[in-house]
């Protein structure tokens, strides 16, 4: 995947030229493009190209890096942007692996391409379909001093994928994990899983808090002890966030710094401002502020692509009226104009979603592109057909700022005119108003890219999905869920996923409105590693920060 840095001209929007994921950007900008909204997650990539201050590594960042410096970011750090606690099990937000990467580290890291690189565990090998062994890196602490051992990441394990956790479903094919030695971990599974689990491993699964934090759960909430590069020096809510390096950490050149100091910021205009004044080192920032970052010598601004998309989930009604008619809910798809949305609010970067995985990515289908065309007279025929000529009344739940809001108006207007009346009922926090408490018919959410492509679909229609609020079944789904995590070829992974990404695209299950892009703005002390931000790990809320150092 590829991104760029942005340039300073500037044309009208029926110039914009649309990019997808892992394609070169060279997407102009959209001068109408409204500020993103209060969201989390979409990783991303860069190329070569660029204006302004291009943060560029000399090819020796490990002699110039100031290794005493503190960077200073904005990010969301309040709910829904993180969950309440740091506890892994409490985690009901996307955007906690970021800060969970940072404070406990995970078993296992992804590169660019998705593939599992070592993390704490140094080294595995899968003996058979449904047994993988890892090996733990040798010397690694938690933050109190405690060892890192085998011990603690069955404890660790166990209580990831106990009845009620979050991760239930994305560790439910382990059936034992043994520490078999103080540095090997055993996991047995109970269909072949090994290579999803890798992948999986990466994610929040992965967390491990100390024994400490799990003999008194309740202190995780503030006080989290893990093993990651960074310890938690002072957390305030809604306020900031003082993260400190770790001085028994293995790896000292991951993160070439002596902090971060993490700013609750989530006005992307007011973060470009800090940017631009210096209050704030690295931020998200919004379409319009890219030209003002790149035209200052002080500072700049890089686009990404990303894999993280808002969507309209109609789960609740699939097994009732209108929704459990595919009929109506091909014909919402028809009715809506994506291409437009993604064009003229989302901007530069973003692509109309119109299927589970971008172009580029693991399960992308090309066929499946333009699936649902713009076609407001078949949609009609279709509810005619389905027996609602004359339409129907639906709520629908959506984010009341950003560019996210300013497309479920167009949702809303563009479904009148096919006779739907939607609605719109604002939430800032869509898993507990909508998922949970099931506040409306359906709900414009924000997807946030999985570690493992195939929890995507076990979040959204598996069988104890959080996101499956219907309780949606389908055994061929799950089938194609399960050989797909089991596979350790890439190509059969691919093919598992895409024929997954058809039942949900011929079955209607959701309305795909855009793949969202990332927008980085950066002052002049920040440097990238490689010379640009790396096109993966980086999330709206908060980039890869081992990708960063801070120029002497």
């Amino acid at each position: 995947m590829t991104g760029r840095r942005t340039e300073s001209a500037s044309l009208p929007l029926k110039e914009i030229l649309m990019t997808q994921r892992w394609s070169t950007v060279s997407a102009k900008r959209a001068i109408a493009a409204l500020a993103l909204c209060l969201v989390v997650a979409g990783c991303g990539g860069n190329d070569a190209s660029g204006g302004g201050n291009a943060a560029q590594a000399d090819g020796n960042w490990q002699e110039t890096a100031d290794r005493t410096a503190i960077i200073k970011a904005a990010t969301g750090i309040a709910p829904p942007l993180m969950s309440a606690s740091f506890d892994p099990v409490a985690s009901i937000s996307g955007g906690d692996l970021q800060f969970g990467r940072l404070i406990f580290g995970t078993l296992i890291e992804q590169n660019e391409k998705g593939e599992p690189e070592p993390g704490h565990v140094e080294s595995w090998e899968t003996p058979d379909d449904e047994t993988l062994v890892l090996k733990l890196r040798e010397g690694v602490t938690f933050h109190d001093g405690t060892p890192f051992d085998a011990d603690a990441v069955k404890a660790g394990l166990d209580r990831n994928r106990e009845k009620g956790s979050p991760y239930e479903a994305s560790l439910n094919a382990i059936t034992a994990v043994e520490a078999t030695d103080p540095r090997t971990v055993t996991i047995t599974t109970s269909r072949p899983a090994a290579g999803g689990l890798l992948a999986t491993l990466s994610g929040r699964e992965g967390l491990i808090p100390a024994p400490a934090n799990l003999e008194a759960p309740k202190t995780m909430a503030t006080d989290p002890i893990g093993a990651g590069p960074f310890t938690l020096e002072q957390f305030r809510p809604g306020d900031t966030m003082k993260l400190r390096a770790y001085e028994g950490y293995y790896d000292k050149d991951q993160y070439p710094y002596a902090g971060l100091d993490l700013v609750h910021l989530i006005d992307h205009v007011a973060v470009r401002n800090g940017v631009l004044s210096g209050d704030i080192d690295f931020g998200f920032v919004d379409q319009e502020g890219l030209r003002a970052l790149e035209s200052n010598p002080k500072t700049g601004a890089q686009v990404n692509p990303s894999s993280a998309a808002f969507y309209v989930n109609m789960n609740m009604g699939l097994k009732d009226p209108p929704f459990d008619d595919v009929r109506v809910r091909k014909a919402l798809n028809h009715a809506f104009n994506r291409e437009a949305v993604a064009s003229a609010v989302y901007g530069e970067g973003s692509a109309p979603k119109w299927q589970i995985f971008p172009e580029g990515t693991p399960g992308h289908d090309p066929e499946l592109d333009g699936f649902y065309e713009y076609d407001p007279a078949k949609a009609k025929q279709l509810l005619e057909e389905a027996g609602y000529g004359n339409g129907f009344k639906m709520s629908m739940m959506a984010f009341g700022q950003g560019p996210s809001a300013r497309s479920a108006e167009v949702l809303k207007s563009d479904l009148a005119k096919v006779g739907v009346d939607v609605s719109i009922v604002t939430g800032s926090n869509m898993t507990q108003d909508y998922h949970i408490d099931k506040k409306t018919d359906a709900g414009q959410n924000w997807w946030l890219p999985r570690t493992d492509p195939a929890m995507t679909f076990l979040s959204l229609y598996g069988p104890v999905g959080i996101l499956n609020t219907s309780k949606y079944e389908n055994p061929e789904l799950d089938a194609l869920v399960e050989q797909a995590q089991g596979a350790t070829d890439p190509a059969e992974v691919d093919e598992a996923l895409k024929k997954a990404s058809r039942i949900v695209v011929e079955e209607a299950l959701e309305i795909g409105v855009a793949y969202t892009p990332s927008l980085w703005g950066f002052n002049s002390r920040v440097g990238f590693k490689e010379g640009e931000l790396p096109a993966v790990g980086n999330v709206n809320a908060g980039p890869d920060y081992s990708a960063l150092f801070v120029k002497k």
